[in-house]
């Protein structure tokens, strides 16, 4: 029976010094796993972050553009007002090839240009979104996504924009060989279709820019969340194994006293006991 109990003492003593080896690893191991955790996920923000603000530089670039597409516009219109209807087609002949000629430069590049903008747009955006979807994926973690079809109408006002743009330089080019009465007229509708699309795509334009903010936002948020998290659960586990390695000096302590023969809970009153047993002797 003595001898069970020695070699259980020992047992037990193993099994504490080994849980005094791995408790401290593990606190350690926390720490390292949080600061690679942190790490990858601060790559992963950055990189939706900067793709974000990549899209809140074009967009910016997409508004500037349509603001000088609607001065170019307007400055056809009052091209074609000034030419009046009582000219022959003689003297306007020249004016109204020096319009086609600054729709097809001027306006066109810009249209063209804008359009170029917006494929890099919807490129980065769909980046954007692939990131942060896959954030999303973590536990407890949403976080809004550029909304696509805000994306989708934009891109179809452009097309439409193109196309009233394209109608718009058929109209000067038919008022080089018709009355400038009717084609002045069919001109300023034109032009003033397009600047009714240029209006409703600025609006767009600065909403989707709105967007953008809200989800640069969320990603930063994010960020500090999770360092918050990651550094309270690398806490809650230093504290509990810093726990369990003070629960096992205590139980090898005990162990060891099982293993020299010792009571493992000394007896409440035992000395005073044993104290009055010694008088008892003398006497």
């Amino acid at each position: 029976m003595r001898t069970a109990e020695r070699v259980l003492s020992v047992v037990v003593m193993v099994i504490s010094a080994l849980m005094l080896v791995v408790s401290p690893a593990g606190i350690a191991g926390s720490w390292i796993v949080r600061g690679q955790l942190l790490s990858d996920m601060e790559q992963i923000v950055t990189a939706a972050e900067s793709r974000a603000e990549t899209v809140q530089q074009e967009l910016n670039r997409l508004g500037s553009t349509l603001v000088q597409v609607a001065d170019e516009v307007a400055a056809v219109e009052r091209g074609v007002q000034g030419l009046g209807a009582d000219a022959d087609l003689d003297e306007n002949s020249l004016p109204l090839s020096a319009l086609s000629d600054r729709l097809d430069l001027e306006l066109g590049s810009l249209i063209d240009k804008a359009d170029e903008i917006m494929a890099k747009i919807r490129e980065t955006v769909t980046a954007v979104n692939a990131i942060v979807e896959g954030i999303n994926a973590l536990p407890f973690v949403t976080r809004r996504v550029a909304d696509p079809e805000a994306l989708n109408k934009l891109s179809e006002d452009l097309d439409g924009l193109m196309m009233e743009a394209e109608d718009l330089r058929n109209a000067v080019d038919r008022a080089q060989s018709e009355i400038v009465e009717g084609a002045v007229a069919l001109i300023v509708v034109n032009a003033t279709r397009i600047g009714d699309m240029l209006e409703t795509m600025q609006a767009r334009v600065s909403g989707y820019s709105q967007e953008v903010d809200r989800l640069r936002e969320g990603l930063s948020s994010l960020q500090a969340a999770v360092r918050r998290w990651l550094t309270w659960g690398a806490v809650a586990l230093t504290a509990i194994l810093s726990w369990l390695a003070l629960s096992q000096i205590a139980l090898a302590v005990l162990a060891w006293r099982a293993f020299l023969g010792q009571d493992v809970l000394p007896r409440r009153g035992g000395s005073a006991e044993d104290s009055r047993r010694s008088d008892k002797g003398d006497a």
